[in-house]
């Protein structure tokens, strides 16, 4: 059995030399991914490899050897310090690459649309955090939990060890152990009703000083005025600058190299009181670049704490299902930063069936997007009174576009008309570019 290893730790981590350490010791055939070592691009969100190059990335690096491990492997280990309740921007930046494994039809399952697998067999997977903070490790089980099911996983199992712990070498050496147990594995998780309003209110209501300025972080890596996050954060900012709150936006592109526009980009998020986070979600959590930006935020924030103005984080997230709920893990990320910055927790709003908007003006479709677009006049308004996002605005953006099997079929059409228009027939968005395991 060969056991495949995408290690999102630093160079040299302790937990990372143990594990494949004992990897070996079993006999097993080892791939070893040092994440943060590799050359690699991250998800563009264009959907290629679903409509140009089924089954396969367009970017020919270190994500496609990831991807064909993946297929042959008996066990796949995802190795991370636990960041904000999510992982590391090195694991993220590899997991978001991996949405090829999939097929883009929907179906339903425990009462949430799914994505089809592509393939008829799929490894478990081990999720190993390392980390010390009890709310962010439950975050994190949730989240290992929400990649197995959409990564197709058998069965899964995560685990959380704490660095300080005198006994972290045998925890590690039993989690191990019972992700090659066959019997043995977590139960996937199948959220509660109220767990999306639960983690988007506001940790306090009191009105606090209006903020002169906000900056929006657009955290699609597509094109300018091209993205769902885009339409829905001008949206959101026509309100707050109506209201008296200057907005500026920056563009998730900035943080694809270390450089000028990357530090650029920070400075303008430092230099406003109101950060607004609007982002896709991407395979369950936020974006790799918008995870690597918050990396880099923090940093500044620890150096000079005192020299910065933001002090209030909201969140705007989207995703392609169309049941808002699937947003929440995202959020409770931004909501865990919010918390361990010291900044105060303003509010997130959550939309589902994202891919209806596509980078349109909201305003262009009043009828379907009246809800959407009352939400974020709502939120707005508030935001610039130095209030949280209201209730209601949470309530409205959260409702379904239209209902679930409706979007369900509309996906189907729109995947194969899309395709079509590339060249590529319905049999051919079936294709397998790695073969089953023999």
């Amino acid at each position: 059995m060969e056991i495949v290893i995408l290690d999102g730790c630093a160079a040299g981590d302790p937990f990372s030399g143990l594990l494949l350490d004992l990897t070996r010791k079993h006999g097993f055939a080892v791939r070893h991914f040092a994440l943060s070592s590799l050359s690699m691009a991250p998800c563009t969100g264009d959907f290629d490899c679903w409509m140009r190059t089924p089954g396969s990335c367009r970017s020919r690096d270190a994500g496609q050897d990831i991807a064909c491990a993946m297929r042959h492997a008996g066990l796949v280990v995802l190795l991370t310090p636990v960041v904000s309740g999510g992982y590391s921007a090195a694991l993220k930046k590899a997991i978001d690459r991996l949405i090829g494994l999939i097929h883009p039809f929907f179906s339903e399952r425990d009462g949430l649309t799914r994505h089809h697998p592509r393939y008829q067999n799929y490894p478990p997977m081990l999720f190993l955090g390392v980390g010390d903070d009890v709310e962010a490790a439950a975050t994190f089980h949730e989240y290992a939990g929400g990649n197995a099911i959409n990564l197709i996983a058998p069965r899964y199992l995560s685990r959380v060890i704490a660095p300080a712990s005198a006994n972290w070498q045998d925890e590690l050496a039993s989690a191990l152990h019972a992700a090659l147990d066959i019997n043995a594995g977590d139960r996937f998780p199948v959220p509660l009703p109220d767990a999306l309003m639960q983690v988007c209110t506001p940790e306090q209501t009191a009105v606090s000083e209006p903020p002169e300025s906000a900056v929006i972080f657009i955290g699609s890596a597509r094109a300018k005025g091209c993205s769902t996050s885009e339409a829905l954060a001008l949206t959101l900012s026509a309100s707050l600058e109506a209201s008296g709150t200057r907005c500026s936006l920056v563009h998730a592109k900035a943080f694809i190299k270390p450089g000028d526009a990357a530090d650029q980009a920070l400075d303008t998020m430092l230099g406003a009181p109101l950060l607004i986070v609007a982002a896709p979600l991407y395979v369950d959590g936020l974006p790799y670049l918008v995870v690597s930006a918050l990396e880099q935020l923090a940093q500044r924030l620890d150096i000079d704490r005192a020299g910065q103005r933001l002090n209030q984080l909201v969140a705007l997230l989207n995703c392609g299902y169309p049941e808002a709920i699937h947003n929440r893990i995202a959020i409770r990320q931004l909501r865990h930063f919010a918390a361990q910055q010291g900044l105060a927790w303003r509010g997130g709003l959550a939309l589902g069936g994202g891919e209806l908007i596509h980078g349109r003006p909201l305003k262009k479709h009043r009828f379907l997007l009246r809800r959407p677009i009352r939400a974020l006049t709502l939120a707005g308004a508030a935001l610039a009174r130095g209030q949280a996002i209201p209730v209601a605005a949470i309530e409205l953006l959260a409702r379904p576009l239209m209902p679930a099997p409706v979007f369900r079929w509309m996906s189907r059409v729109y995947w194969i008309w899309k395709a079509r228009s590339n060249g590529i027939s319905r049999k051919d968005l079936d294709f397998k570019p790695h073969p089953e395991k023999l």
